[in-house]
């Protein structure tokens, strides 16, 4: 299962916490905690827990690599595969 798949409905808020415009653990702590679940029991990022602000950055590059990256690598994706079927 891929990020946009299991987030389909929040994808506009990961958009926005990747790009900077807030912090995602402020402002939406639940959505945070699932999305750091989720890259943990998929094994795609490890974090150390001694250093949130660390373990913050590894989890929103994980998630703008899957947005913005993966997008890209297939140029023919149409765009409601990643902007949350709008």
């Amino acid at each position: 299962m891929t990020l946009t798949s299991k987030f389909k409905k929040d994808i506009s808020i990961l958009k926005a916490a990747a790009n900077k415009e807030f912090y995602l653990d402020v402002r939406n702590p639940k959505l945070y905690k699932k999305v750091k679940r989720y890259y943990v029991s998929e094994g795609l990022v490890k974090l150390s827990g001694e250093d949130p602000e660390a373990d913050y950055e590894a989890i929103l590059e994980c998630i703008a690599e899957d947005l913005v990256y993966r997008q890209t690598a297939n140029p023919h994706a149409t765009n409601s595969e990643f902007d949350g079927y709008r």
